[in-house]
């Protein structure tokens, strides 16, 4: 059962594999703002994961993300999300990221609790 105020904290090692150069949202070598923004809708579709009915799942639709500060290739990246809001189907979460303790991304990301059969069906049906 989903409830406001549950919380999933995860931690991530950024790899090479993980920078702007990589993503091609910059030129250097630190994790880029992509990845973060994925790793912060991840730990929310786990979040909403634990408390949905067999069969149901999530889609994200909207991120209002900040990328506070650099974080180096082999740091360790802590990501948090909280349920803060539940309005039937709609769930908001904060999410941020830290390194050491200190905030490197914040803001708030909106998924939606769908069934994944009607879900597909409705797409494919879609004019």
């Amino acid at each position: 059962m989903l409830e406001v105020g549950m919380k999933l904290e995860v931690e991530k090692l950024v790899t090479d594999n993980d920078t702007a150069s990589k993503a091609a949202s910059g030129a250097v070598e630190v994790l880029a703002t992509p990845f973060m923004i994925a790793w912060m809708e991840e730990a929310s579709l786990h979040l909403a994961q634990k408390g949905l009915e067999n069969g149901l799942t999530t889609v994200g639709t909207e991120v209002n993300i900040k990328h506070l500060k650099g974080t180096l290739v082999g740091k360790t990246v802590k990501i948090v999300s909280v349920l803060r809001e539940i309005d039937r189907k709609k769930l908001v979460f904060d999410v941020e990221a830290l390194e050491d303790g200190v905030v490197v991304g914040t803001g708030t990301h909106t998924r939606f609790i769908i069934d994944p059969v009607k879900f597909y069906e409705k797409l494919k049906n879609a004019k």
